[in-house]
């Protein structure tokens, strides 16, 4: 098992906590989460994670791909799709449908919405990019609100916010 750390990021949205370990980021806790206090504080070793963050939440496209996921413990088909999600440009939304199909397994999109309710890397995996195809926003592996918030400052544009 590897060893974790976290770090605290400040941003204009609140305080997120980062677990990590030397295999990369492990999870990410937005504001107002309290994660297990029981891993050594570190500083991150992605200095620029601070300023990439803090630069996305004012609508800025960020490119993630230099910052390393720890993606031990999730499913086969968790870790494929969240790799095909990873890949929704800035400012897109795809419906779970869409993600399934994309994944291989056009008929899972309702297991492609529980795969997605597994991510643990919100923001750099961006799963609140994925969205029902009526138009309701669905559900989200962060915290209340912040799903709508982060299509909003990305400027999605999606039917409605249902």
């Amino acid at each position: 098992m590897s060893e974790f750390y976290h770090d605290l990021i400040d941003t204009s949205k609140g305080v997120f906590t980062i677990l990590f370990s030397r295999a990369g980021i492990y999870e990410i806790f937005f504001p107002g989460s309290d994660p297990d206090p029981q891993y050594t504080r570190r500083h991150l070793p992605w200095p620029q994670l601070t300023d990439d963050l803090n630069r996305y939440l004012q609508g800025e496209n960020v490119d993630w791909d230099q910052y390393p996921l720890d993606c031990s413990g999730y499913r086969p088909f968790t870790a494929a799709l969240l790799g095909i999600v990873r890949r929704i440009p800035h400012g897109q939304v795809y419906t779970y449908r869409q993600a399934a199909e994309l994944a291989g397994s056009p008929l899972a999109w309702r297991a492609a919405g529980q795969a997605l309710s597994a991510n643990r890397h919100p923001i750099i995996v961006p799963c609140h990019r994925i969205v029902g195809s009526n138009g309701k926003l669905g559900g989200f592996s962060g915290s209340p609100g912040w799903k709508k918030m982060l299509l909003e400052t990305e400027k999605c544009a999606v039917r409605s916010w249902q």
